[in-house]
């Protein structure tokens, strides 16, 4: 289970809470410790004594002494004064030489700076009942022993606050920072292969994770810039190639009009059309480079789809005339679409002019368009050509696809025209007809709708 970041200002407050919260819990129960502990040792020392005399009671009673009494009693650092205490008599059994002086000069009976404890322990038979008193005199706990364990109790936590604070600031904000920064001077030097370090802290994470989607980014852009130098190679190439085909057949035609071979009005429309189908190719290599790199911005208006057709079939006049095909425009007159006139023209061109030649000479290019969901528009071109080959269809609206070989193009065509369409948010979709032929739907957006 992930766990959640800490963000910077919460952990400093947190460890500020810490280091001040805990050195003073900790010097305060150090204090109570140590002063709990020093009671606890005085009375240890007072019940040893008393369990001494009191187990030794007999001894008491008849020989009026207890042996070794002394010597315990300098060890405990106890004075003491025993007395028994009968029916009738009042018997001094041991009193310790410093508090004998004491009181043989009448300074009292307490010695400076002890306090007294007395214990009475019941001695004697029922007959002959009699009770040990004795006043033990110990040195009163210490004032300054427990305020300095807990001075240095309180030291030594914060210490080990501070040195825990800096280590979890540095495993959480020291070394990631460190390793991002590595990780930026990689990436200034052009290795996008990265190993972003990760962190606890919330505002370090999100470096790192803007860090690392910069560089996925990067890896991206790099990768498509590869694919489009690679793709501009190839387009540079394939135009290269096909405007050979028109020129050639160009010179051919002026050649047999100039020699006057066959006929001259054959000729001069075939060398129409071969100049319209170089000037579409440019064109398209224009279009394909602007829109590239310049990418203008979109100018919509409202244009009736019947009159937009008919300038289109107008400009391909030449190359219908040339295959021997013409173009049959079905649909409602009165409809209207809101487009980039000039796009929305040369994208219905290119996608016309793709019908027109890979139809078979003699037929015709169906065009009919109709209102679809009430705010499109839909035109159809279908062509009465061999379709589109399964394995080009996913890909024939890529750049240099040629639908099917030997009818020229540079595969540009198509390409250009979903582009124009889909800066004005329109669409271009291809599929092949059960009945023969391919048939490709532009989607227009319908005038006035939103």
């Amino acid at each position: 289970m992930r766990r959640a970041p800490i963000r910077i200002r919460a952990f400093i407050l947190g460890a500020l809470v810490i280091l001040l919260v805990a050195p003073t819990l900790a010097g305060g129960a150090g204090w109570l410790i140590e002063h709990d502990h020093q009671r606890a040792r005085i009375h240890t020392r007072l019940n040893t004594a008393v369990a001494y005399l009191a187990a030794r009671r007999t001894e008491l009673q008849t020989s009026g002494s207890v042996p070794g009494l002394a010597a315990l009693l300098d060890r405990l650092d106890l004075l003491a004064q025993v007395v028994i205490i009968g029916p009738s008599e009042k018997k001094l059994v041991y009193v310790s030489p410093p508090l004998e002086q004491i009181q043989q000069g009448k300074q009292g009976k307490s010695p400076p700076g002890r306090d007294v404890d007395r214990r009475l322990t019941p001695i004697g038979t029922r007959k002959s009942p009699a009770t040990l008193v004795t006043d033990l005199f110990y040195r009163p706990p210490s004032g300054t022993t427990p305020p300095l364990v807990g001075l240095v109790t309180g030291v030594v936590v914060l210490l080990a606050g501070l040195a825990a604070a800096v280590w979890l600031a540095g495993r959480w904000m020291v070394a990631p920072l460190a390793g991002l920064s590595a990780q930026v001077d990689k990436v200034a030097g052009g290795d996008l292969g990265i190993d972003v370090p990760r962190s606890r802290i919330g505002e370090i994470a999100n470096i790192a994770q803007a860090v690392e989607g910069m560089t996925a980014a990067l890896g991206e852009g790099a990768q498509r810039r590869a694919e489009a130098d690679e793709a501009r190679r190839f387009l540079v190439t394939s135009v290269a190639h096909d405007l050979r085909t028109p020129l050639f057949a160009l010179r051919g035609h002026l050649q047999a009009i100039r020699s006057r071979l066959g006929d001259p009005a054959m000729h001069l429309d075939r060398a129409e059309a071969r100049a319209d189908a170089l000037e579409r190719l440019i064109g398209n290599l224009f279009a394909y480079t602007r829109d590239d790199y310049a990418q203008p911005a979109v100018r919509l208006e409202d244009v009736a789809v019947g009159d937009l057709l008919e300038e289109v079939t107008a400009g391909l006049e030449h190359a219908a005339r040339a295959s021997d095909n013409t173009v049959a425009l079905h649909g409602d007159p009165t409809l209207v679409v809101s487009v980039d006139r000039d796009r929305t023209k040369r994208a219905l061109s290119n996608v016309l002019d793709n019908a027109i030649r890979y139809s078979p000479g003699g037929t015709s290019v169906d065009v009919r368009w109709a209102a679809v969901d009430g705010n499109g528009v839909r035109i159809s071109v279908h062509d009465h050509g061999p379709g589109i080959d399964s394995d080009l269809l996913p890909h024939v609206f890529e750049p240099g696809i040629r639908e099917t070989s030997g009818n020229g193009g540079a595969g540009l065509g198509l390409t250009i025209a979903k582009r124009l369409l889909e800066h004005q948010h329109a669409t271009l979709t291809a599929e092949n007809d059960p009945a023969g032929g391919a048939t490709l739907d532009i989607t227009l957006r319908r005038a006035g709708a939103l």
